[in-house]
């Protein structure tokens, strides 16, 4: 039993730590793979950058603000290279949503 989410045209691998559109795929980060799980499960709602963070790093101490910020960026790099542009989006003061 293999875990996959979809959202639109892309699929999440879980175990294989892999998204794929349209026939191309880009490997994931142990962090990158556990934002997109958050994202796939609650696609079309709004997530804020706190339950993401509370989610990726289980309240951690402290996690910069930032690593999160630099986590998204490096997403959207590796989903670009496979087509997916603006999949993420990013709401103003509010978080993310696909």
């Amino acid at each position: 039993q293999t875990e996959i989410y979809m959202w639109r045209e892309a699929t999440l691998h879980l175990e294989s730590s892999m998204i794929e559109y349209k026939g191309q795929k880009a490997e994931l980060t142990k962090n990158e793979l556990k934002i997109l799980y958050y994202l796939f499960k609650n696609a079309g709602k709004i997530c804020s950058r706190n339950d993401i963070v509370d989610f990726l790093w289980d309240n951690q101490l402290y996690v910069d603000d930032n690593a999160l910020s630099v986590n998204m960026t490096r997403i959207r790099d590796k989903l670009a290279t496979i087509g997916l542009v603006d999949f993420i989006k990013t709401k103003h003061r509010q978080g993310y949503t696909l």
